[in-house]
């Protein structure tokens, strides 16, 4: 009788997981992709909009007083998303800080669940205002029950997976072309 129900449970364990990383691969929707216009090795300033996220329930100001860190701790949650959305493009883009580059990457934070996960859109224009990529509703992952460590900490690790995320998203979008 264990044996049978410890199958029943692996089935439904496996069913839910299969679930969830459709629902996150399916939430990821690309709306506009003329990615071909970007040469190789390009580089897109990266610019992050927090000013209408709700943070962990919070508008971004009632979180900036809540967690007094929130402004100083931004440059960092910046630098991890910017890395996890370089980890996977193997200088195919390069993605940061170049006010002066031919691309903008708009990244609008739209909510940071209780967990941290980041829950984004972004945008690639080039200098004419031109969208070139548009993607909604890109996010880390599933989320696990618990996250240990502050929520500061909790968002700089989501951050990281949401940028590798958009990764994935950009990689295969620019192969594709």
């Amino acid at each position: 009788m264990k044996k049978i129900a410890c199958r029943f449970n692996r089935r439904y364990m496996l069913l839910a997981l299969l679930c969830s990383i459709f629902m996150v691969v399916d939430a990821q929707v690309v709306t506009v992709n003329k990615m071909s216009a970007v040469k190789p090795g390009s580089k897109i300033n990266l610019v992050i909009d927090f000013s209408k996220a709700t943070i962990m329930g919070m508008s971004e100001t009632e979180f900036s007083n809540y967690e007094k860190d929130w402004k100083k701790d931004q440059p960092t949650i910046i630098s991890r998303f910017r890395k996890g959305v370089n980890s996977k493009l193997n200088d195919m883009l390069n993605i940061g800080a170049f006010p002066s580059a031919d691309y903008t990457m708009k990244v609008t934070v739209k909510t940071i669940s209780d967990m941290g996960n980041v829950y984004c859109d972004a945008v690639i224009v080039d200098m004419n205002g031109t969208v070139i990529f548009s993607v909604n509703n890109v996010n880390g992952g599933s989320e696990p029950p618990i996250l240990p460590g502050s929520k500061l900490a909790r968002i700089k690790s989501w951050a990281y997976l949401t940028g590798r995320s958009l990764s994935s998203i950009l990689k295969s979008e620019y192969l594709a072309q």
